[in-house]
């Protein structure tokens, strides 16, 4: 597929107000620094994929007045019209300022920005756009085929990562046909396995440092069980010593046994007397229990007696505190109740004494407005007198009732307050009462108790064990004192000879674990050399299909070549993707060759995908000559001169 650019037309975009580019085949564009060169590749950019030739979305579009202040209100926008395999496309992309006036207000304020997207002149949403976009060509591949630089300026991992793709596949057969015969037995064991090389590779490497990490510690592990070690003695001679040694304790226990027998003999009374001086001491201990035991009940009954004598001296004196306050109160109620039936009295003096007045209006017809005859008026003073007499005797009658009920309150409150003296009175005694009984069973407090040496019967039991026990002492003592010392000394010579034989058995344990540490010493060593054998194998597969690899890849390309690996000190191999052009790497390749290069790749990835888009090649003017191309070619120039198409 062939992607040709026929005409761009921009309209305030970056520092162009208005221009319309033709493409050729080949088209130069010229001019002296700050002409707007690169904004035209820019806006190429920017009406595909909203971008600058950089790949940077957060650039300024907007054409900036003489001051650097963006012009407000114009409309900015590239179109263009572009060739796939002959049929024309019309795309075109505005930037628009939003203006809004608010309510209120006289004056519109910038509220925003909005991007419109034409295909074929017909109005689509973003996502739309970018789908027609697509279809041309993928964005991340249109950059590879349109920049010299796109390609060198990927990371190493994703530019390898093409270039494999370019390569095609190299079947595993054909690396292993480069291998020795071990080395392909063992890649093809892995491999026969489904496991992939560069995983089983590093759990290689995982499994080694753990082999290894186990293998440095063997050496201080040995050390550790010999410093355990104890030193060889005889123990043949040890054990001879031991069945000796017990020998002899055993007849210094028979001469024991002999010795306690005859004892035996001599002493047949002494258990009786004995169990007699026990039954002796049990008694009297039983008298000292029972002394104790009536001292404890007859103060235990005392301070019973005192907590309930308390115990009633603080519920009497909370009572009679209840009384005093219940006095007072009955007092209060009485100077009140006496207040108010003194106003009662008061008020019926006052209603007593009340006259009837007239008033002229009284007197006067509510319709008419004239005064009422002299007979009406008579009629109804008396008929006013008689309601005011009925009124004054109703009120005087209920005041009187209201102050016979206050009278029969205070009679009831002096006679609850009579009641309350008297319980008072009653109270007070009691607590006299209580506090008398308290303080005489202080001064009558326990009489002291009994103590066990004025016990007789105490007394006569002591008597009694002293006589037994003058009769115990005068039975010889049985004397094997020396005979126990001679066998604990030999009990303690064969326990330390035991332990001596016990370090026989530490020994030999401690040697088995030497030669079991020095077994997986060397099983472990074993084992990392089998993994490097398949660490190597695996290296020099990888080392093969680089190697073939990067063949096929150089192949591909005129100019340039790829180092797609490097070899270690070590030997081993890293991965690499590493552009040379005439064997000097690109980063250090003039811009000529750095043109060159770029269009040699170009050309190799446009055949590879069949694709072939418009190249920008900037800085035209630091080459001479560059590589023939399939591709439309747009050369950007540097010259002294101001801004020329052709």
């Amino acid at each position: 597929m062939k992607v040709k650019i026929s005409q761009l037309i921009i309209s305030n975009f970056k520092g162009i107000k208005s221009l319309t580019v033709d493409f050729n085949d080949i088209t130069n564009i010229s001019g002296d620094n700050g002409t707007c060169k690169s904004s035209i590749f820019d806006a190429f950019s920017w009406l595909l994929f909203g971008k600058d030739s950089h790949d940077s979305k957060d650039f300024n579009i907007k054409t900036l007045d003489e001051n650097g202040i963006a012009i407000p209100q114009i409309e900015h926008s590239v179109s263009g019209i572009i060739y796939r395999d002959g049929t024309q496309l019309i795309l075109k992309r505005v930037y628009n300022e939003k203006w809004t006036r608010r309510r209120g207000s006289e004056e519109s304020e910038l509220t925003g920005h909005e991007t419109l997207f034409y295909f074929n002149d017909v109005p689509l949403q973003a996502g739309e756009f970018k789908a027609k976009v697509d279809e041309l060509v993928s964005e991340n591949l249109f950059k590879l085929l349109t920049s010299t630089t796109a390609f060198n300026s990927l990371k190493w991992q994703d530019r390898r990562q093409v270039l494999i793709q370019i390569a095609g596949n190299i079947s595993d057969d054909a690396v292993i046909g480069n291998l020795d015969k071990s080395q392909a037995e063992i890649i093809s064991e892995i491999l026969d396995k489904e496991k992939n090389l560069t995983e089983y590779k590093k759990s290689i490497a995982v499994r080694k440092k753990k082999l290894s990490d186990d293998l440095k510690l063997i050496p201080s592990r040995i050390d550790e069980v010999q410093r355990g070690i104890p030193q060889q003695e005889d123990f043949e001679k040890i054990r001879l010593d031991v069945q000796a040694k017990e020998k002899l304790l055993s007849e210094i226990e028979l001469t024991i046994t002999n010795e306690a027998e005859a004892y035996k003999k001599k002493t047949e009374g002494l258990q009786e007397i004995q169990g007699k001086i026990y039954e002796l001491k049990k008694k009297r201990q039983s008298i000292e229990y029972g002394l104790q035991n009536d001292a404890l009940r007859a103060k235990n009954e005392h301070e019973r007696k005192t907590n309930d004598l308390n115990q009633n001296i603080d519920i009497a004196t909370r009572s009679l505190m209840q009384v005093d306050l219940s006095d007072q109160k009955l007092t209060k109620d009485i100077e009140d109740a006496e207040k108010s039936l003194l106003g009662f009295r008061q008020k019926w003096h006052d209603i007593s004494i009340e006259t009837v007045e007239f008033d002229a209006n009284q007197f006067v017809c509510p319709t008419c407005k004239r005064t009422l005859s002299a007979e009406t008026i008579e009629e109804k003073k008396e008929q006013m007198i008689a309601n005011f007499q009925n009124d004054q005797s109703r009120r005087m009658s209920d005041v009187q009732a209201s102050g016979k009920q206050m009278a029969g309150l205070i009679d009831k409150f002096k006679a609850e307050k009579e009641q309350v003296k008297e319980k008072r009175e009653s109270l007070t005694l009691e607590l006299d009462g209580l506090r008398t009984a308290l303080k005489f069973g202080e001064e009558t407090a326990l009489v002291p108790i009994q103590l066990p040496d004025q016990h007789p019967e105490w007394i006569e039991a002591g008597k009694e064990i002293d006589r037994l026990e003058l009769q115990l002492l005068e039975i010889p003592a049985l004397d094997v004192e020396g005979l126990k010392g001679q066998k604990a000394t030999i009990q303690n010579e064969i326990y330390q000879l035991k332990a001596s034989l016990g370090h026989e058995e530490v020994i030999r344990r401690g040697n088995t674990r030497i030669n079991e540490l020095m077994a997986e010493e060397k099983s472990l060593s074993q084992q990392i050399s089998n993994l490097e054998k398949s660490e190597f194998a695996i290296e020099s597969f990888t080392r093969s299909k680089m190697n073939l690899v990067e063949q096929a890849v150089n192949s591909r390309f005129v100019l340039v070549k790829f180092k797609m690996f490097n070899t270690l000190l070590n030997g081993g191999i890293e991965e690499c993707c590493d552009c040379t052009v005439n064997g000097v790497p690109y980063p250090d390749v003039n811009s000529a060759g750095k043109i060159q290069a770029g269009i040699d790749i170009i050309n190799t990835l446009s055949d590879h995908y069949n694709i072939y888009c418009p190249v920008w090649c900037d800085n035209r003017e630091t080459v001479n000559v560059i590589p023939p191309t399939k591709s439309q070619l747009i050369n950007l120039n540097v010259t002294k001169t101001p801004l020329t198409i052709n």
